[in-house]
Formats: C-alpha cells, structure tokens, sequence
C-alpha cells in the first residue's frame, strides 16, 4: 500500500510564505561571501545569513501558491 502524503514545499519551508530579498544584487553577494566562507555553512544558513543582512519581504510563495505544499 502506498500513502498519499503531500510534501512540504522547500522553498517556502512549509509555510506559504517565501522570504523575497529587498536588494536581489546585494543578496547575490553576500550569499556568494558566506557560501565560499573557509567555516562550513549549509546552503540554508547561508541564505538565512544573507536575507538578515539585506533584508527581506514576506510575500506570499511563488511556488506553491501559498499552500505550502510541493506541487508534484
């Protein structure tokens, strides 16, 4: 038997809410600095890194609609 489970969307982790950087060049570069950083950092954290610098808008995820689930 196989399961009918909807996935999570990664984009927006599930919430239906995408993190939209206010500067898109800026957030390029300082996503580009930590990701080349010599200290390990996942691609997450890198991101997460760069959207606190430049700042970001809550809109909601162009990816699911807003659902928060993975279209398949």
């Amino acid at each position: 038997m196989t399961e009918n489970k909807k996935r999570t969307c990664s984009y927006c982790d599930g919430t239906g809410k995408f993190k939209k950087p206010n500067d898109a060049d800026e957030f390029e570069k300082r996503f580009d600095y930590y990701d080349s950083k010599s200290y390990p950092l996942t691609m997450g954290e890198a991101r997460d890194q760069a959207l606190e610098d430049v700042g970001y808008s809550l809109i909601e995820c162009p990816y699911c609609g807003g659902t928060g689930v993975a279209h398949e």
